[in-house]
């Protein structure tokens, strides 16, 4: 790997850390409460927001059924459930719900948050991260004529549009395709349609400034920060 992929890579991790940081924060507290992370993956980091949370009442969903394997041996309840259909779960039966870098890869962003109201108690939390579609480095691509970075992506086998960075992130084929990328007032706005309440919106990551810059001109530019945090409450 050469210095441009090594600098992709460590930003990236540091954004990833920045986030699960910022989602932990945001977190409940509650023995008793229902914890439902969309898209659990191996349940490392469901299993770490639970323990923050304080629960043992861990539900995940997760369509890979080799990483839905791993986080059944640590403990999470697993669903097989596709978010953009009806959710396996009763009415008003979670405490709070988590979606990281989740919502991108939807076709029915309606389904996902029609379905996190139904299921969320009266009170009950929901955290979504996500890409921001008008983040800088996809306003500098899209002066210049190509597809935004984060997407839509437009084939599931091959990375279309100039994606000079893909090769250092994306690590197998068929992609996992970004399909409902938005920017941050689209997915205020996408929660306050559905009557959630907000409560909590930060910027993540700015491309491709290093730490602590990144951080610095995300506080600045909120509405033009790679990534986004919103917290919610039904």
């Amino acid at each position: 790997m050469n210095i441009l992929g090594k600098y992709i890579k460590y930003l990236g991790s540091k954004i990833e850390q920045e986030i699960e940081d910022k989602v932990g924060k945001l977190l409940p507290a509650g023995r008793n409460l229902v914890f439902l992370d969309c898209g659990c993956d191996d349940g490392e980091k469901t299993i770490a927001r639970a323990k923050k949370i304080g629960t043992k009442k861990i539900l995940g969903f997760e369509n890979i059924p080799e990483r839905a394997m791993l986080a059944r041996k640590k403990g999470v309840k697993v669903y097989a459930c596709d978010l953009n259909k009806k959710w396996p779960l009763k009415d008003a039966s979670v405490d709070c719900l988590t979606a990281t870098e989740v919502i991108e890869h939807l076709i029915d962003l309606d389904n996902f948050f029609n379905e996190s109201k139904r299921v969320l108690r009266k009170k009950g939390k929901i955290i979504v991260s996500t890409e921001n579609l008008a983040a800088y480095h996809n306003i500098i691509a899209l002066f210049f004529g190509n597809q935004p970075y984060t997407g839509p992506y437009l084939s599931n086998v091959y990375p279309i549009g100039h994606r000079p960075c893909g090769k250092f992130y994306q690590k197998e084929l068929p992609m996992d395709p970004h399909l409902s990328v938005m920017t941050t007032k689209a997915l205020k706005q996408l929660l306050i349609a559905y009557d959630f309440k907000l409560e909590y919106i930060s910027p993540v990551g700015f491309y491709p400034l290093p730490p602590p810059l990144f951080k610095l001109f995300a506080q600045l530019d909120k509405y033009h920060a790679s990534y986004i945090i919103i917290k919610a409450s039904k």
